[in-house]
């Protein structure tokens, strides 16, 4: 939710550390340079885009160092102007409010709960649980027993995290989400599939964002780990006992089947499938739609199905699309024509 705030150009230079060269006038939001008004702040990746920046309606723009112009608009110069971006945006955005209704929540008595938190309606938190300070839990939130959650954590509507799981500070969890639920276990035997137990926990560390309807489950034994700073899109599936790494990306519609490790800084692009028991090494990248059956090695990058490294599959692309030529010319050496 956008907060309708003012902000001098010196003080968002003096804040996020930034040069101001121009006019020092008051801006009051952030918009794309399409959208922009008199009183929008824009911002300049490079120079490809600065013509449009220059011609567009806004009132002030942020710029990369690099840049060697006479701007006819002021400018906030940065050394990456993105990320300044983003930390200006902040200013302008409200955490949507919870209207709270305690006659509609349920909050087991041996549950603690931090100052500053907040519960909002048909929320069910079970017993033992443990709720740090300022944290947000949306109507519909579903807590079961001996669950833990850091400070400042928040987490929007529908949301079920099962039993004794463990969430760090700081994360966010979107919309109709399941944490722990049961990993997909099960033993044929006597002509049935046998369940096998789900008995260990799912463990979140800190600063992890979470898209909506993941599902992350629960280990056999043991946990299934979502390193610091991770941020996994909407859609994904997380198998039992997976570990993944710090700071890592997955994005939309990827599928981790059970037992792989990934590695700190692994980019896992959409559609993405791992199998089990394999390892993606540290700052490995999985290309969209790949489907990987073996292990990754650090830095590698690998796309295709079955994965491979990129620039063979490229190759390999190149070679294909000229087979119906090659095709014709061997029929005509045959004399098939």
């Amino acid at each position: 939710m956008l907060q309708n705030k003012c902000f001098k150009l010196s003080y968002l230079a003096e804040k996020f550390n930034l040069s101001l060269k121009g006019e020092d006038i008051e801006i009051c939001g952030v918009a794309s340079v399409e959208d922009a008004s008199l009183s929008s702040l824009c911002y300049v990746r490079d120079k490809k885009f600065l013509e449009k920046a220059l011609n567009s309606d806004a009132g002030a723009l942020i710029v990369p160092e690099n840049l060697d112009v006479d701007f006819d608009k002021p400018v906030l110069i940065a050394k990456d102007p993105y990320l300044a971006f983003i930390q200006i945006e902040k200013l302008f955005v409200e955490e949507a409010k919870i209207h709270l209704d305690q006659s509609k929540t349920f909050i087991h008595q041996s549950t603690e709960i931090g100052d500053g938190s907040e519960i909002g309606p048909f929320c069910y938190i079970g017993a033992n649980c443990k709720i740090g300070k300022n944290v947000k839990l949306y109507p519909g939130v579903k807590v079961l027993d001996n669950v833990e959650i850091g400070d400042n954590t928040v987490i929007y509507p529908n949301v079920s995290i099962f039993e004794n799981c463990k969430i760090g500070k700081n994360c966010r969890i979107g919309a109709n989400t399941t944490i722990g639920g049961d990993g997909f276990g099960f033993h044929f035997a006597n002509g049935i599939h046998n369940k096998v137990p789900q008995i260990g926990i799912v463990r979140i560390e800190d600063n992890v964002e979470i898209g909506s309807n993941v599902a992350i489950d629960r280990a056999t034994f043991g946990e299934t780990v979502i390193g610091e700073g991770t941020k996994i899109d909407n859609l994904v599936q997380i198998g039992h006992n997976v570990k993944i790494g710090k700071h890592c990306i997955l994005v939309a519609m990827v599928g981790i089947a059970g037992s792989t490790e990934i590695g700190d800084y692994a980019v896992i692009a959409g559609k993405a499938g791992i199998t089990g028991h394999i390892k993606i090494g540290k700052g490995a990248t999985i290309g969209g739609g790949a489907v990987v059956f073996k292990s990754v090695k650090d830095g590698d990058f690998v796309i295709g199905y079955p994965a491979q490294n990129h620039k063979e599959w490229k190759r390999i692309q190149a070679y294909l699309s000229k087979l119906p030529e090659i095709y014709k010319k061997i029929k005509k050496i045959k004399g098939e024509d």
